[in-house]
């Protein structure tokens, strides 16, 4: 786990930093460290600075719409938390002075009373799980801060303070106040100038410090309805003796497990967008079976292989009991993936042998068949790994929870294990055993879990 969090204010320098120096890529990285800190339950202070972000991102047609699509949710959250008006046409200080609601009393009382009245800040309401990659919101009041009140301005030099004199002051003091006014300039000069020094300096560091490729497993789990398991059994009961089967009831059941089987899976885009900027291996092992694993790699350009093929790309695709689109026939076991996404195809015409191809599945049962070679693929690509990246593991699930301990037995070189699920126990449960098994890898199931895993493999 990291040991020291950033600041708050360092993270929201970064961000302007990024901004005047139209640094899109350190702009992405304010992005996700702004939308990590949030998703933690960080209490914001600086919310005038953070408003005129959002506007200076939502009004500039230059920055990439990716990075627009990542920060400016994220402070509009954080924004609409504390009651301020999240829109590009509002100043910081217009939002700041609207009427708002006590969350002790529910009354309505005006801002200008906020430096004579002190506001009770309730406690912290904690997460009562970890909702991976999904945005939770942590009810806070606001509580102005008065300490660095000179940074109300993120997108302008500091001005000149304006000291107001009288005709009636001496020479000799108006020249005191001259000298004065001149060395309160140096300090906030020199102040915004270390600021950014100190930015610089940690990316820098974050350029500069080498960093040993890995080769990190990722496991992905997904509900599987019994429903389904008997559908599938049934199956390839039919399709193996298709000769005495009625097609209908084959074509039937095939458009019925498509539709349980074609789940969405955008909540992986993310983490393996962040991982395409890093030189490790990947090895993404799932027991889902939808077709959109394909799409989200194919439409975000990341780079993949599947069977075997393409052994120089970054991320290896495992799919422990096949995938919807990837087709097998049954004559001359030819396999084919069906890349269309547009139009789900239920059967297909083997190029090999011109005979029918149907869908690749297996269910997650004793008395279903297995395919042993993803079996296997997947054993030895989690036994060789580094690190381990589990989501959303299930102890029901006794081929993948084998599938787990047995790799982790064989494994001499595993150092970190994050396992990420919202339901404790079974983050619980699964640490239990792993630590049974490995009393020297360090096995994370803190909700910072995501964040922590980042962190070490960026």
């Amino acid at each position: 786990m990291t040991p020291f969090p950033e600041s708050e204010i360092m993270t929201i320098k970064r961000l302007e930093v990024a901004l005047r120096k139209t640094d899109y890529k350190l702009l992405k990285d304010g992005a996700y460290k702004l939308h990590e800190k949030y998703h933690s339950g960080h209490k914001f202070e600086y919310l005038d600075l953070l408003k005129e972000i959002f506007m200076e991102v939502s009004n500039n047609a230059s920055i990439p719409q990716d990075i627009k699509d990542l920060l400016t949710p994220t402070i509009e959250d954080i924004l609409s938390e504390r009651g301020i008006n999240a829109d590009t046409s509002t100043s910081p200080y217009e939002a700041l002075n609207q009427n708002r609601v006590s969350s002790l009393t529910s009354l309505s009382y005006n801002s200008n009373n906020v430096q004579e009245k002190e506001v009770q800040q309730p406690e912290e309401q904690k997460m009562s799980a970890f909702d991976a990659f999904s945005a939770k919101t942590v009810q806070t009041s606001y509580e102005p801060n008065f300490e660095n009140s000179f940074e109300t301005k993120p997108f302008e030099e500091f001005s000149t303070p304006t000291i107001s004199t009288t005709e009636n002051f001496s020479q000799e003091h108006n020249s005191y106040e001259e000298n004065s006014e001149n060395e309160t300039q140096q300090i906030q000069q020199d102040t915004q100038q270390n600021q950014h020094e100190n930015i610089n300096k940690e990316n820098t560091q974050y350029e500069q410090m080498p960093i040993k490729a890995k080769t990190v497993a990722i496991y992905y789990g997904q509900d599987n309805s019994n429903e389904k398991a008997k559908n599938i059994i049934k199956y390839r009961e039919l399709i193996s003796k298709s000769q005495n089967s009625e097609m209908k009831e084959v074509l039937r059941l095939l458009c019925e497990i498509n539709t349980q089987t074609n789940t969405n899976v955008s909540e992986l885009k993310n983490l393996l967008e962040q991982l395409k900027t890093t030189s490790h291996k990947i090895n993404l092992i799932t027991n889902s079976s939808s077709k959109n694993l394909i799409e989200l790699f194919e439409k975000n350009e990341l780079s993949y292989s599947l069977m075997g093929k393409n052994e120089s790309a970054q991320t290896k695709l495992i799919p422990l009991f096949g995938l919807s689109n990837l087709f097998v026939c049954n004559d001359c076991k030819e396999k084919y993936l069906n890349k269309n996404n547009e139009i789900t195809s239920i059967v297909l015409e083997c190029p090999k042998c011109k005979n029918p191809m149907f869908a690749d599945f297996y269910a997650n049962t004793y008395n279903c068949e297995l395919n042993l070679d993803y079996y296997n693929e997947a054993l030895i690509s989690l036994a060789n790994s580094d690190v381990w990246f589990i989501v959303h593991p299930n102890t029901d699930e006794k081929t993948t929870a084998n599938l787990l301990l047995s790799a982790l037995k064989l494994n001499n070189k595993v150092e970190d294990i994050f396992i990420l699920d919202k339901d404790i126990n079974v983050r619980e449960n699964f640490r239990s055993l792993f630590a049974s098994i490995n009393q020297s890898a360090r096995i994370n199931i803190q909700m910072s879990a995501l964040e922590d895993f980042l962190n070490l493999v960026r």
